[in-house]
């Protein structure tokens, strides 16, 4: 019995202190990262304003015009032929859709090529510089599209 003891407590013994046989790592030239999809960003600035997240109302008035793109700007310009910063609902995400390459505008739904006349609800409003109103306004994009009145499209179509 005492054999036997000897014998079982040399094998747990031996057993904790031998080196237990670890696969090597892999090295890291084998992991190869997949490939993010970048899509390229915006050269045109797009211009939005407020409306309500939950509500969305937007004004009732009637902005009408053709959709111009000038050195990376979109316009609205009206009988007056005046160039106006075209501004879209900031609500709900994904309203409009810019393609910088075919220089198409997806407005819910609706896709408008520069030339093409729109008539639908918004407002004009006034653009001043240099104001938190402004502000807002100048960081969305290039300042320089920004003109001293803008119209803010809505989407409601005749």
């Amino acid at each position: 019995m005492r054999k036997a003891f000897l014998i079982l407590t040399s094998l747990v013994v031996v057993g904790c202190t031998t080196t237990p046989v670890a696969t090597p790592p892999e090295p890291m030239a084998a992991i190869k990262p997949i490939p993010e999809l970048v899509e390229p960003e915006p050269k045109t600035s797009i211009f939005t304003y407020y409306v309500d997240p939950i509500h969305q109302s937007q004004a009732a008035a009637i902005v009408r015009g053709n959709f111009v793109w000038r050195d990376h700007c979109l316009y609205l310009i009206g009988s007056d032929r005046k160039f106006t910063t075209a501004m879209f609902p900031e609500f709900p995400k994904g309203i409009v859709k810019w393609d910088e390459a075919t220089k198409t505008l997806n407005l819910n739904g609706r896709v408008f090529k520069m030339g093409d006349y729109i008539k639908t609800n918004g407002a004009y409003w006034p653009y001043h510089p240099n104001t938190p109103g402004g502000a807002e306004f100048e960081k969305q994009g290039d300042k320089k599209c920004l003109t001293p009145t803008v119209a803010f499209i809505g989407t409601f179509f005749d």
